[in-house]
């Protein structure tokens, strides 16, 4: 009888241990999800001062491989159609930990870039025109998750890369051909540092502007009094010379729209700034206006979400997916019908690119409309075509004789005088 207690005893004693560490777990396991942004931010430190960091190698653009996307430089575009040029700055793919930025030659993050980003991010702008789109040196998706001096460091550096391929892009970009710039994430952040080292004072390469989009990061309408000069929002679907931005959150992204109204950091043409409050630029893409009206879900002209398709092939978007509303500065959209467009559930999703772009067919057909109608506008310079039939003529050379080293008209042959 006494050892079947003691059974009893050690294995009620296992189950309270058991018990108490299956508790300790879920609890863990709590927490840890609880917290996992601030986990996901630990682990991407790089843990050193952005002055000691040995970068890595820069790219060089007169190479095609420094570019995501490239057309054949070989061929003169006044040959092609009617249409501008895009130069697409790509969003964040990498998150930290080793580096501020991103290596050139990561061949795993290169591969996303090919795959996830092009495809979705850099595609949607190919029937406007020729497309450009760099590899750069990005900043960690660390460096925008903090406000340190060494986040700031990083995100300048990567600007410099930006603005290297962005001079060798204006350098094949003739005066004729209309320019639409776009930035996604951490490249509409580099866009906004762009429009101001460029387009800002400079009326003509303005004129040049069809639109610039910038996306998925705030753009103060403070700026316009101040570093973006001449530029303006984008008022209606047709207007050109003009910025049309937008950040948009599902529903349940509360803590992440704080943050992009709150925390990130936004270059005045001086230093960075804080957006802490200020107001913001919200351009509705199903209506192209800041108004505030709800548009419904019936002129959502298609997401896409794509991965690892060629250059060449254009995927089906899928429509009426969100109805979308511009609230206190933020683009607030429905849930997607479609799961593929939906933010993953995973670790650091909130601050990841997603593999899906919600407004792919209306970013696209909404920059063919705007690069339509600065040609039709008539104040893009044209260029004068080469005349061709024309018979060429020979002229000889006759030797001119000066007057002192002629011989005097008597002795000139009558016959001869003129």
């Amino acid at each position: 009888m006494a050892k079947r207690d003691n059974s009893r005893r050690r294995i009620a004693a296992w189950q309270m241990v058991i018990g108490a560490v299956t508790a300790t777990l879920i609890i863990a396991g709590a927490l840890a999800w609880f917290y996992r942004d601030d986990i996901f931010q630990t682990i991407q430190d790089p843990r050193q001062p952005f002055q000691t960091y040995d970068p890595p190698e820069a790219p060089d653009y007169a190479l095609s491989g420094s570019w995501l996307s490239q057309p054949d430089l070989s061929v003169d575009p006044f040959t092609l159609n009617e249409q501008g040029d895009a130069f697409v700055i790509v969003p964040s793919v990498y998150r930290g930990g080793e580096h501020y930025v991103l290596p050139i030659d990561d061949l795993r993050r290169k591969s996303k870039l090919e795959r996830i980003v092009r495809p979705n991010y850099v595609a949607p702008y190919g029937e406007a025109g020729r497309l450009f789109a760099p590899f750069y040196r990005q900043a960690s998706l660390y460096s925008y998750m903090t406000t340190r001096e060494d986040a700031r460091l990083a995100q300048d550096f990567a600007y410099q890369d930006v603005k290297r391929a962005f001079e060798i892009f204006l350098k094949q970009n003739p005066p004729e051909r209309p320019i639409v710039l776009v930035g996604h994430n951490q490249g509409a952040a580099h866009l906004i540092r762009l429009l101001q080292d460029y387009f800002a004072n400079d009326p003509k390469l303005t004129a040049r502007l069809a639109v610039a989009y910038i996306i998925d990061y705030p753009v103060p309408l403070d700026l316009f009094d101040t570093a973006f000069g001449m530029l303006k929002p984008c008022e209606t679907s047709q207007d050109t010379g003009c910025i049309a931005a937008f950040g948009a959150f599902m529903p349940g992204e509360h803590v992440i729209a704080e943050r992009f109204m709150e925390r990130l950091l936004v270059h005045d043409g001086h230093n960075f700034r804080s957006v802490n409050g200020r107001r913001l630029l919200c351009i509705n893409p199903l209506i192209w206006s800041r108004a505030e009206d709800y548009a419904p879900e019936r002129l959502h002209l298609g997401g896409v979400a794509a991965e690892g398709l060629e250059p060449d092939i254009r995927p089906a978007a899928r429509p009426n997916q969100v109805g979308a509303q511009c609230q206190g500065g933020i683009l607030l959209v429905d849930k997607p019908r479609s799961r593929s467009l939906r933010r993953p559930i995973q670790i650091g999703a909130k601050f990841r690119t997603l593999p899906s772009n919600l407004f792919y067919e209306d970013l696209k057909q909404n920059a063919v409309t705007r690069v339509k109608a600065l040609i039709a506008s008539g104040t893009l310079p044209k260029r004068t075509e080469v005349l061709d039939g024309f018979d060429v003529i020979e002229v000889e050379d006759s030797p001119v004789v000066p007057a002192t080293d002629r011989p005097p008209t008597s002795q000139i042959p009558d016959g001869d005088k003129r």
